[in-house]
């Protein structure tokens, strides 16, 4: 697969050809009706029904309420075997740790300093499937 990348008022959205779906935030604080469109275009543009899921963003990139609730919600994580997140900061660290424990998801989830490693750690997700995550 050549690498794909599709690009919304928010988000760059890129299908890398070693099967990870990175999204990529820009500097905003996205809405819930932002947030769906951006899964939206994900969802009609994947070449695969399920796989791991990176996202990175700006410095000032971010998320209402809302929106975190939507991303965490099971209409979403049933398309993603894993959830890697890169942090530049402090903060984002903080943000993000709590975020995760909000969630409780089935879906493997960690956040990263590294881009590298993010990388790394969702290829041991790329060829899981839903009914292997439920088990």
């Amino acid at each position: 697969m050549i690498e794909k990348v599709v690009k919304t008022k928010y988000a760059t959205i890129t299908y890398r050809s070693d099967g990870i779906i990175h999204v990529h935030f820009l500097d905003h604080l996205l809405i819930l009706e932002e947030s769906k469109e951006i899964f939206k275009v994900i969802r009609e543009n994947s070449p695969w029904d399920i796989c791991p899921l990176y996202i990175s963003g700006e410095t000032f990139s971010g998320m209402d309420k809302e929106s975190k609730a939507f991303f965490a919600s099971e209409e979403v994580l049933k398309h993603c075997s894993s959830v890697a997140v890169l942090v530049r900061n402090i903060g984002q660290k903080i943000l993000t740790n709590f975020y995760f424990k909000l969630i409780k998801s089935k879906t493997p989830t960690r956040f990263f300093s590294a881009e590298s490693e993010a990388i790394k750690w969702s290829l041991n997700y790329k060829d899981v499937i839903l009914s292997e995550r439920e088990n």
